[in-house]
């Protein structure tokens, strides 16, 4: 049995081992009657005391997951449905990793990604702006708003994405939303059907990936490569899965983790492929205002505006506690929509929303994004640099060109638990690409993502140290 455990974490180790098994049943992997490790077998594996193991099977037995028969060993319990399964291959899924990871050592460098260099956050403009609209707004405009948002913010949206992305969107079809899980969400419900299946890259975000499936979907993944979702691999899907696809899930201008960006003629099969299968595209737009090579990549939603859904969020631009995201929408899906947005949660932070209009309209957003992209090249050029001092040609970097993070492979390295666990005790921290892959078959096996955004050059430096140190133990 493959289980995770992290000896850092402020969770017990025998609660990791029950909610990782539990997770197993819960999903199918592990079938009803299958006979588990003795505790004994499974301590040794994991490197814990025996009791650790009893305690967490105990707890499973208590929950009714486990049952134990004298002679015949502790296996899964009989009548447990599996809830929808996470597919990408052959091999089992692996339960997820925990979305919000507890506070780091402050000596430990941690190569998050997704994390904007928050200390750089505009707060005294930010604040200017939000008290000018707090004190001009009539008492009317504290009302309920739209579930669609206030018009202010979609029509400075519009304008913002024609002038970045080269996007036409007219603001009637931006909606807002809490963010954009909240977005991926609200597709989900919209566009759910029974038996439906969605398609998603393959190594993706797996936060992402959970969303989907707790909306009741089956998902499976398509490789994704330097050049974006292997689309080609559509063509081999069955009869069975191709009709149930309700949605496909991609990363075209900055694929996560890989950084790759999907290439023309994959866009064009993936655009074919949802007409002839009268499915959707969901296009998430995470990072892609951050481009440090080449020009501005195009968004997938001009090739098919009616079949793709655009997802964006301020999170990576500004800060995630602002909790400001937005979908550009096919006019035939907006009514159903504003009503599912409505009783979700009636609307997003009016006051927000409108602070956030200003800021954008005022050109400050559009400033402070220039401002971003100059400190993001250099943070990438010096953590290349402290990369290639330590590991010369003992390594390459993808992914780099754009966005908050890259990708590092070491083809001597396997980023085994035994191998995570050595670079923590040096100090430093990363997730390797492999832990974001559905089929987890060994493709990035060798493969770190080093997000930088909100690290020192100092801290870079202890870091790839550490790393270096670590690798060579």
């Amino acid at each position: 049995m493959w289980l995770t455990l992290d000896k850092q974490s402020p969770l017990s180790l025998n609660r990791q081992i029950s909610s990782q098994i539990r997770t197993f049943i819960l999903r199918g992997d592990l079938p009803a009657g299958h006979l588990l490790p003795s505790t004994r077998q499974l301590g040794k594996e994991l490197d814990v005391a025996r009791s650790t193991v009893l305690e967490a099977y105990d707890q499973l037995l208590a929950e009714g997951y486990l049952e134990s028969r004298s002679g015949s060993g502790t296996r899964v319990a009989q009548g447990i449905r599996p809830q929808p399964r996470l597919t990408g291959g052959s091999a089992a899924m692996l339960p997820m990793a925990p979305l919000i990871e507890g506070c780091d050592p402050p000596e430990l460098v941690n190569f998050q990604s997704g994390i904007p260099a928050l200390e750089q956050f505009p707060a005294g403009e930010w604040g200017k702006l939000y008290r000018q609209c707090c004190e001009s707004l009539p008492a009317s405009a504290l009302r309920y708003c739209s579930p669609a948002g206030v018009d202010e913010l979609r029509e400075a949206i519009s304008g913002w994405l024609l002038r970045m992305r080269g996007l036409r969107a007219d603001p009637g079809q931006i909606m807002i939303t809490t963010g954009a899980t909240q977005g991926l969400r609200l597709v989900a419900r919209l566009l759910n059907r029974p038996k439906a299946l969605a398609l998603v890259e393959d190594p993706v975000h797996r936060g992402l990936v959970e969303v989907i499936a707790r909306a009741g979907y089956e998902v499976k993944g398509i490789a994704a490569d330097a050049q974006g979702m292997d689309a080609d691999q559509l063509h081999n899907l069955s009869e069975d899965c191709a009709s149930r696809c309700a949605f496909i899930y991609v990363t075209p201008s900055h694929q996560y983790p890989t950084g790759g960006i999907l290439s023309a003629p994959r866009r064009q099969t993936l655009v074919n492929f949802a007409h002839a299968r009268g499915c959707m595209l969901v296009e998430d737009d995470y990072d892609g205002e951050f481009r440090f090579e080449g020009t501005p990549v195009s968004a997938m939603r001009e090739l098919a505006p009616e079949k793709v859904i655009y997802i964006g969020s301020f999170s990576k631009i500004l800060a995630p506690a602002l909790r400001i995201g937005f979908a550009v929408v096919p006019a035939a899906l907006i009514p159903r929509w504003i009503e599912e947005k409505q009783f979700t949660d009636v609307h997003t932070d009016a006051l927000t929303q409108r602070a956030l209009a200003s800021f954008i309209s005022s050109g400050t957003l559009e400033r402070h994004i220039w401002k971003m992209c100059k400190l993001y090249k250099r943070k990438r050029q010096y953590l290349l640099q402290c990369l290639r001092e330590r590991f010369g040609g003992c390594f390459s970097a993808s992914g780099q060109a754009a966005g908050l993070h890259m990708v590092a492979e070491f083809p001597e390295i396997k980023f085994t638990e035994a191998m995570l666990a050595s670079m923590r005790a040096h100090g430093v921290r990363a997730v390797p690409v492999e832990h974001h892959s559905l089929c987890r078959d060994g493709t990035h096996a060798h493969q770190l993502i080093l997000g930088y955004a909100h690290l020192s050059e100092q801290a870079m430096e202890r870091g790839v140290d550490a790393l270096h140190a670590a690798l060579r133990s």
